[in-house]
């Protein structure tokens, strides 16, 4: 009967052992399925390096090189970091050199320094991140710099996960960039329209 009875209790705790097992094993399927559903996780980092062709949008000319108007279509380079918070969040900052030749053959020159935040949805390896920013940029042509001037950026685009570390888009971005003046006679606004190709490293 005792033997019986050691036997018994046995096998009650070699089958809780094996039941134990089955649990942490579906936890740890569970807890990867999560993992891997998500591209990007709260705290996860990028780098973005962009080029792109940067149209003057109300200075006189026509798309797509306006080489009638007051500004000339020019180019622009950017380079910004951003950080997750959520999955689909982000917060950043970029800064970038723009430049634009103009009707008398001189050159309009802007650094913008933008903090944004951009919302981006994923779609398996796509990511679609849209992004607002506002910030100030030194502005020269000839022999006068505007300092602070304010910038308003929105854009959108879509990337390619190439790898974990890699993605490679383009996007669209509208800008804003006026400049006020203690006469009031002498404020004036820009808006400019980008196509930017660029390169995310993710980290």
């Amino acid at each position: 009967m005792k033997r019986l009875f050691a036997v018994l209790c046995a096998l009650i705790f070699a089958s809780s052992l094996v039941f134990a097992q089955g649990d942490d094993i579906n936890e740890n399927e569970e807890e990867n399925a999560n993992f891997s559903f998500k591209m990007n996780q709260p705290g996860d980092q990028y780098i973005a390096i962009g080029l792109m062709v940067t149209f003057p949008l109300n200075f006189g000319g026509s798309w797509p090189l306006y080489r009638n108007g007051q500004l000339i279509t020019g180019g622009a380079g950017s380079l910004g970091y951003h950080r997750f918070l959520t999955s689909w969040f982000a917060v950043g900052a970029d800064v970038s050199f723009g430049y634009h030749p103009t009707l008398g053959s001189n050159i309009f020159t802007y650094i913008p320094i933008i903090i944004n935040a951009t919302f981006q949805p994923t779609f398996k390896n796509f990511e679609f991140p849209v992004t607002v920013g506002i910030g100030g940029a030194v502005e020269n042509y000839l022999s006068r710099t505007y300092f602070p001037g304010f910038i308003f950026k929105a854009a959108a685009g879509v990337f390619y996960r190439a790898t974990p570390s890699w993605s490679f888009g383009v996007q669209n971005e509208f800008m804003v960039m006026p400049q006020w003046y203690s006469d009031s006679q002498y404020n004036d606004c820009g808006f400019f329209d980008s196509i930017e190709l660029c390169a995310r490293y993710h980290f």
